[in-house]
């Protein structure tokens, strides 16, 4: 209730400040629109009777006619308001002050000949000082031959504003009442909804949602639009909390599933660390045992420097699988691309590869069929080629005897032009159980390797906006790993 009564004074504050500054604006402007409507009035009066009593004194000024000229004066002073009057020769001197004694009789009065104080000087002469208007008026018969002035008392003037200013203060003070009656009954009324509001904002804000605020909205007014509107932002609020809820939920699972696979992420580095360090003592043992035995059987040199370069070179392969496999999981492995013949670097590779059948014994025979048609590529050379020699040497490794077959064509697709590369082998085929993550991390099936070759392949031809597939072959002899790479696109026409 106290919260009400404080609403409510706000309110009726608000209101009587308001109609006090409004009825003080009011009452002064309409003070100084009386007040000099009254005092220009009150000037026209005294500069027309100055001026009747300026047309009565031409004669009696022209002749000098004193008798005549009292006469006069003695008429103008029956206004009461008028306080002195004189009647002076062009020069300022005094002929009369309108009193029997006449002392200030041929003295000089400056204040009708300060030519700064009006138009021009046959025009009458008004000025106020403290509490007196004067007026100035030439005595004009063909020149001008003297000059009335005539002193006219305020005090009358004064009792008319007062009286003004006194009904003012009565009409503002009598409209104030019954505006703050009328504010105290509309202020209570508008209160008295808005705490009801308030009261349910409170409640929405702890978050019982069941208040109910449809009586504040029973009436056609701001308040009740502004209580419909509140409502419907409560529904919109208890159907976003439902949503944040259910997003929550959500958000929380995918949380979990993260930090499973955070853990699991986890678990596949220490694996990647056991196996990475594990497969680097093998080479690094067999160089060791191989340089002793080089010491000690030193006419065996041949043979053990042969088995020291095997194995160094099998050091150096796992050395740079490793780290690429660091680049690309920071995402820092760079492309150095150029231009050249895809069938040309395959035939050198093939060549190669031919060299290392021959002088392992192999019973495989090596293939190529080129694309009749040039191949450009815009590729990083030695990416690719490390790609190439990764699919042939596990083709190779896998088909002890046998067929492999290197093919290359164009192929089109949405008129962009791009290479298929295949290498088909007749070798054992892919474990279907490892087919499916076969270019992952760490699958492999041989004790050679620790099968990261092919998880490299992947990221590198993918990031040449190819793709890589890999497929037992239909007749179950053998695998077949294809992969494309984009056709270099000449800019001149």
């Amino acid at each position: 209730m106290d919260n009400g009564l404080k609403l409510s004074h706000k309110l009726i504050l608000i209101v009587v400040i308001s109609v006090v500054i409004f009825s003080a604006i009011f009452e002064i402007t309409f003070y100084s629109i009386s007040r000099n409507e009254i005092l220009d009035r009150y000037k026209d009066e005294a500069v027309s009777l100055t001026l009747l009593a300026s047309r009565e004194l031409r004669n009696p000024v022209y002749f000098l006619d004193l008798y005549e000229i009292e006469h006069a004066i003695q008429n103008i002073k029956q206004n009461p308001d008028v306080q002195s009057i004189y009647v002076m020769f062009p020069d300022g001197r005094i002929i009369t002050d309108g009193t029997m004694e006449n002392k200030y009789y041929n003295q000089t009065l400056n204040d009708c000949l300060n030519l700064h104080d009006r138009i021009s000087p046959d025009e009458p002469l008004v000025k106020i000082e403290n509490d007196v208007l004067h007026v100035c008026v030439p005595i004009i018969i063909t020149e001008k031959i003297g000059m009335v002035k005539a002193d006219f008392s305020l005090n009358r003037l004064n009792e008319i504003v007062n009286n003004l200013i006194l009904t003012l203060l009565m009409i503002g003070g009598i409209i104030s009442i019954i505006v703050i009656i009328v504010g105290l009954f509309i202020s209570t009324s508008i209160s008295k909804r808005i705490l009801k509001l308030k009261y349910a904002a409170n409640e929405i804000s702890k978050g019982n949602f069941d208040v109910d605020i449809r009586e504040i909205s029973a009436r056609n007014d701001e308040i009740a639009e502004l209580s419909s509107q509140f409502n419907i932002m409560k529904q919109y609020i208890v159907s976003t909390n439902t949503h944040l809820n259910r997003l929550v939920k959500e958000r929380t699972r995918e949380l979990e599933i993260a930090n499973e696979q955070l853990k699991m992420q986890d678990k596949m580095q220490r694996e990647f660390i056991n196996i990475a360090s594990h497969e680097m003592k093998t080479p690094i043992q067999a160089i060791l045992s191989y340089s002793q035995l080089l010491q000690r059987y030193p006419e065996r040199q041949k043979e053990f420097t042969q088995a020291i370069n095997r194995n160094s070179l099998r050091l150096q392969r796992l050395s740079n699988d490793i780290l690429d496999v660091t680049k690309i999981e920071s995402r820092s492995l760079k492309l150095n691309k150029e231009i050249f013949d895809f069938n040309k670097v395959i035939s050198n590779i093939i060549e190669d590869h031919k060299s290392i059948i021959t002088k392992e014994n192999y019973r495989v025979k090596l293939l190529f069929y080129p694309s009749k048609e040039t191949l450009l590529v815009e590729a990083d050379k030695e990416r690719i080629v490390g790609v190439i020699s990764n699919l042939l040497s596990n083709a190779i490794k896998f088909t002890k005897e046998g067929e492999i077959f290197v093919s290359t064509e164009k192929r089109e697709d949405n008129n962009n032009n791009y290479a298929l590369v295949t290498v088909k082998d007749t070798g054992d085929g892919i474990d279907p159980e490892i087919l499916p993550k076969i270019f992952s991390k760490f699958i492999t099936k041989s004790f050679e390797g620790i099968g990261l070759g092919l998880y490299i392949s992947k990221y590198i031809v993918e990031a040449h906006s190819g793709k890589i597939l890999a497929e037992n072959n239909i007749d179950g002899k053998g695998a077949n790993f294809s992969f494309t790479l984009p056709l270099f696109k000449s800019k001149t026409k």
